[in-house]
């Protein structure tokens, strides 16, 4: 038998140039220098498996965020403008000072609602990790349910009628009616109303949270 008719070895089939590099197919994910991405924003742990608000409260939360962020533009905006005029006094406005202060006010009002709805407003939980998981943390959160409702309608019919009062009074530079002030705060405290009242036929229920802390780490 003559070497012409042996059959090439495994090596020799695999790699017949000795002299060439082994070919790496690299995944996407192997190739890049950036770990994995998952944070509180890509996997809320502490909202997961909780179940949608209803339809009208995220109408209602939508309308809330949106009156945040043109209110929060418009702080920046102010206090940009207030320190341009420092350096430039000849586009100076005395109204952008006040401006960003009213829209301040106006947006720790508006999103009065949003949070209360999400837990997101300062508490004070000493009996919830007492009664977790019992029927008595249940009938503890109607009962703080209700509480908030009769609450922020009191401060509703109190902003209500500080329209009226404070309406003729005006702001010093942008002549603004100081009422309006009382305007944002009418709609917070109903909505807040709303929002607690929502919570008392789901009180069983897992609720939806907001953990600024968790969400920074």
């Amino acid at each position: 038998m003559t070497d012409d008719g042996r059959r090439p070895e495994p090596d020799d089939a695999q790699n017949p140039d000795p002299d060439a590099a082994p070919e790496t197919v690299e995944t996407p994910l192997e190739s890049s220098i950036f770990p994995a991405t998952k944070t509180f924003f890509t996997t809320p742990r502490m909202n997961k498996g909780v179940p949608a608000d209803p339809t009208f409260i995220r109408g209602l939360s939508a309308v809330e965020i949106s009156l945040g962020v043109i209110l929060f533009v418009l702080i920046v905006v102010g206090v940009m403008y207030q320190v341009a005029g420092r350096y430039f006094p000849s586009i100076s406005w005395v109204g952008a000072g006040e401006l960003a202060l009213l829209s301040m006010i106006a947006l720790t009002f508006i999103t009065t609602g949003y949070l209360v709805g999400r837990n997101g407003h300062i508490v004070l939980e000493i009996f919830d990790e007492l009664l977790a998981g019992t029927r008595l943390f249940v009938a503890l959160r109607v009962v703080s349910a209700i509480i908030m409702v009769l609450t922020s309608l009191a401060l509703a019919y109190e902003a209500f009628i500080k329209i009226e009062i404070e309406w003729g009074r005006l702001s010093a530079a942008m002549h603004v009616p100081l009422g309006t002030l009382y305007v944002f705060a009418f709609i917070a405290f109903v909505s807040a109303a709303i929002h607690s009242a929502f919570k008392i036929p789901f009180a069983n229920r897992p609720e939806r949270k907001l953990d600024i802390g968790e969400m920074e780490a």
